[in-house]
């Protein structure tokens, strides 16, 4: 992911189902952010009602691993954005 300077989806689509966890989980969350390698969010949606599913978790949890910029793209260009 680092070599081909991509970014990593944090989404909450684990905390609806037995796993109950985040994807990507912390420790790799932790690991992402040791390379400075920027993460984005989405909610792996496949209903109105699951988008921005548990948002305000994932943002506490980048925030407690150290992010506080996300990427956001346009264009297929990478902007980062403070959360």
């Amino acid at each position: 992911i680092k070599k081909s300077n991509m970014a990593i989806e944090l989404n909450p689509a684990g905390l609806r189902k037995p796993v109950a966890e985040q994807y990507p989980s912390r420790d790799i969350l932790e690991v992402a952010y040791e390379l400075d390698i920027p993460i984005t969010f989405g909610s792996d949606a496949h209903a109105v009602k699951q988008i921005g599913f548990k948002y305000k978790e994932l943002v506490s949890l980048a925030k407690e691993i150290g992010y506080t910029k996300c990427a956001s793209f346009d264009n297929r260009e990478r902007t980062l954005v403070s959360f």
